[in-house]
């Protein structure tokens, strides 16, 4: 059997952010469906195969948390995306409050 490293992730600090982009993901592929957008099939397969894929098994992890929900213990793949997510999650956030003239919240860590 192998053996991964593990890499903590701290679920306090980013557990939304993962939320936030599940959530992204399930809604633009609700809005393809009912039509509220146009359907791109190829953008919808790569939404998809994420969304019940790799961010499945990332949000597994995180629901295995050894310390009752404050971290989580993730394989190097998984850190990747957990990594890749909050840095969208922030960007989006960034660009929604300068999009509509909110720059006293603007916070970068």
């Amino acid at each position: 059997m192998a053996t991964y490293k593990l890499y903590p992730f701290s679920l306090v600090k980013h557990a939304h952010d993962i939320e936030f982009y599940h959530n992204r993901l399930f809604n633009t592929m609700r809005d393809m469906e009912t039509g509220e957008i146009p359907m791109d099939r190829a953008r919808y397969d790569r939404i998809y195969d994420m969304y019940y894929g790799e961010l499945k098994d990332l949000q597994y992890a995180m629901m295995n948390s050894p310390d009752g929900g404050r971290t989580c213990l993730l394989t190097g793949k998984q850190i990747y995306l957990a990594k890749r997510i909050v840095a969208w999650a922030s960007e989006t956030r960034v660009a929604k409050c300068i999009e509509h003239g909110r720059f006293n919240d603007i916070q970068y860590c």
